[in-house]
């Protein structure tokens, strides 16, 4: 995998911490986009079912849609990889600017459904969370996906299973259920947005995101200053 190598010592509390925000952020701005435009973003497992079903009735302006939604994720996570590769989030300031350009997604997303460009709405919204799904995936080398659910919930499934043969439960399992219960958070928070309008209630995580890219940073000059004093 091109993610950095896993690091067993991480601080946990600030995984959860991370792990519950970005979730909510995804949650939100997938709510958000189904209720406008009745379409996800965050997760590809429908748009690619929707394609499918443009595909078999000769639909193009649905196939278009679904196209466009789907390649803008895979373009989102291609910009992480290139902007993070396997560089570890202490080591490297990439990832704030990385949450940085999520930010500057969403706010375009904002700008075009205010504009009425509904599709291109959904593709920036769509590569702002392919964007952050991969970022998120690579921090510390945990392969963590904060975007959809459904290996979440599988993996849940699993642990559950180990836990009713008497294996224990690891704090991998209290990750996913962090993960699990940010995304549903942020998705209550998007629906209760929704009077702000579509491009209002897309204000919202770009903030959330710009916050974090802004504590990340601070955190990385620190560690600098800190690194050169000692």
């Amino acid at each position: 995998m091109p993610y950095p190598r896993a690091q067993h010592d991480a601080p946990r509390t600030k995984i959860f911490l991370l792990a519950f925000v970005m979730a909510g952020l995804a949650g939100h701005v997938n709510s958000a986009m189904l209720l406008a435009f009745g379409l996800p973003v965050s997760q590809m497992t429908g748009m690619a079912s929707h394609m499918s079903e443009g595909m078999a009735r000769i639909d193009l302006a649905i196939v278009l849609t679904a196209g466009l939604i789907l390649l803008g994720f895979i373009g989102g996570a291609t910009l992480s990889g290139i902007m993070i590769g396997r560089r570890q989030f202490p080591e490297s300031p990439r990832y704030a600017w990385a949450l940085g350009l999520e930010m500057l997604l969403l706010l375009i997303a904002a700008a075009l459904a205010l504009a009425g460009r509904d599709v291109a709405s959904l593709t920036s919204a769509a590569i702002a969370c392919g964007l952050q799904n991969a970022l998120v995936a690579s921090y510390r080398g945990l392969l963590i996906r904060t975007t959809h659910v459904t290996g979440i919930a599988t993996d849940i499934g699993a642990y559950l299973a180990r836990f009713l043969r008497r294996q224990g439960w690891s704090w991998h399992g209290w990750l996913l259920l962090v993960l699990l219960i940010g995304y549903v958070a942020g998705g209550i928070g998007g629906v209760l947005a929704q009077p702000l309008g579509t491009a209002g209630n897309l204000l919202l995580p770009a903030i959330a995101a710009g916050l974090v890219a802004l504590l990340a940073l601070t955190y990385q000059q620190r560690r600098a200053r800190s690194t050169l004093s000692g």
